[in-house]
C-alpha cells in the first residue's frame, strides 16, 4: 500500500498542509506552524538515524549537498566527550553539530588554513 505525501506552504509562509492520500482511508490533512514543522523534522530526524544505527556511514565526497550559506555558528567543547562540538543553524533542518576530536581539529585546521591560501603571481611592472 503506497501512500502519497502532498505538501503545501500557505501564501503567507506561515503554516504548511500535509495532505496524505492513497490509503483505504479518506484522504487526511495536518495543518503546521513553523515550529510544529521544526519539531517533525527533528523527529524525522532521529528517527532515520536510528534505522541508520549501525550501518556504514554513506561517502561523503560527490554526494549532493546544499550547503547553508547564511547562518550562526558556534565552537565549544563538547559536554559528552573530550572533543569540540562544532554546531550552526541550518535554514532547513534548525540547529546541527558534529564532535570533532584532538587529531580530526588538526586536520581539518590544516585543511582550512590550505584552502585559504591564494597563489598570487609575482607583480611585474
Amino acid at each position: 500500500m503506497a501512500i502519497d505525501i502532498n505538501i503545501k506552504l500557505s501564501e503567507d509562509r506561515q503554516n504548511t498542509t500535509l495532505t496524505f492520500t492513497g490509503g483505504e482511508d479518506a484522504p487526511s490533512k495536518i495543518d503546521l506552524t513553523q515550529a510544529e514543522l521544526e519539531d517533525l523534522i527533528r523527529v524525522l530526524g532521529i528517527l532515520h538515524w536510528s534505522m541508520a544505527e549501525g550501518k556504514a556511514i554513506p561517502e561523503i565526497k560527490g554526494a549532493k549537498i546544499k550547503p547553508a550559506y547564511q547562518t550562526n555558528w558556534a565552537i565549544q567543547k563538547d559536554k559528552d566527550s573530550a572533543g569540540t562540538l562544532l554546531a550552526f543553524q541550518h535554514p532547513g533542518y534548525g540547529a546541527v553539530g558534529f564532535v570533532l576530536s584532538e587529531q580530526q581539529i588538526k586536520e581539518y585546521t590544516k585543511a582550512l588554513q590550505k584552502s585559504m591560501r591564494v597563489k598570487r603571481s609575482p607583480i611585474k611592472g
